[in-house]
């Protein structure tokens, strides 16, 4: 009996080719993926980064004009709207009055459902 040898041609057969389609498309798939994750973390940063930067803009706010509550500033593409609470005292009280010349202000802060609270103290330490 005759032993046939089975050479290989040149070129791809068929399963190879359909192996190197699958790997190629596993690849495309984690990259795209990775993509899009990236994307979603940038744009949550940018509201985090947006919202902290409009609450402590509302404490600074306050503690330069006692009187306001409210107001919007424009961060990047999005408008944070920031509310203050706390009046910190116009005058500084007596020393050993027992009166405290600091007062806790709270500044919130929202874009859309996107909520920072920052909380600091304002003291009047001039008569």
């Amino acid at each position: 009996m005759k032993k046939i040898f089975l050479k290989s041609q040149s070129g791809f057969t068929l399963i190879e080719g359909l192996f190197a389609i699958f790997i190629t498309m596993v690849i495309a798939i984690s990259v795209a993926g990775m993509i899009t994750n990236f994307a979603l973390y940038t744009s949550k940063d940018s509201i985090l980064t947006c919202l902290i930067q409009g609450a402590s803009s509302g404490i600074e706010l306050k503690r330069a004009n006692p009187n306001t509550t409210s107001t919007q500033i424009q961060c990047d593409r999005y408008t944070v709207n920031v509310s203050m609470s706390g009046t910190p005292p116009s005058v500084a009280p007596p020393i050993a009055s027992g009166q405290s010349a600091c007062t806790e202000i709270t500044s919130t802060a929202t874009i859309g459902s996107n909520i920072k609270v920052l909380k600091d103290w304002v003291c009047t330490l001039t008569p």
